[in-house]
C-alpha cells in the first residue's frame, strides 16, 4: 500500500479568465489542505496587466488561513515570472512546512526592513 503523500502541483490549477481583465489574463486559485491559498495569474496574448505570460511564466501570491498575504520576498507579497515547476515547489514547501515557512518569510522581511536606512 502506497502511503506517500501526494503534493499539489501546478497541474492541479484550473485556469479561468481573470475576473478583471477577461480575455487578457487568466487566474487560478487553489487552497491546500492546511488552509494556505495560492493565486496564480498570467497574461494571455495581448495582456500586459500581471507579471507573467502564459504558458511560460506566472505571477503567484500565497494567503494564509486568515486571508492575509504571505510575504514571498523582502519587498513584495507576490513572485513574478515564475515557471510552473517553481510554483509546484512553492506549493510543496507550504504543504510540508506551512506556518513554519510563513514565519520564516515574515522574519526575513522584518530583518530586511530593520536594516534599511530611514
Amino acid at each position: 500500500m502506497d502511503t506517500q503523500k501526494q503534493f499539489k502541483t501546478f497541474d492541479d490549477l484550473v485556469f479561468n479568465p481573470h475576473p478583471h481583465f477577461k480575455d487578457l489574463a487568466i487566474q487560478a486559485n487553489l487552497t491546500l489542505d492546511n488552509g494556505y491559498s495560492f493565486s496564480v495569474v498570467a497574461n494571455v496574448e495581448g495582456g500586459t496587466f500581471v507579471h507573467g505570460n502564459h504558458p511560460d511564466t506566472y505571477e503567484v501570491a500565497v494567503f494564509n488561513q486568515r486571508g492575509n498575504p504571505v510575504p514571498l520576498s523582502v519587498s513584495g507579497d507576490h513572485l513574478s515570472y515564475q515557471q510552473p515547476h517553481e510554483i509546484s515547489a512553492l506549493m510543496r514547501q507550504f504543504e510540508m512546512d506551512g506556518i513554519l515557512h510563513e514565519h520564516l518569510l515574515v522574519a526575513i522581511r522584518q530583518n530586511y526592513n530593520e536594516r534599511q536606512p530611514l
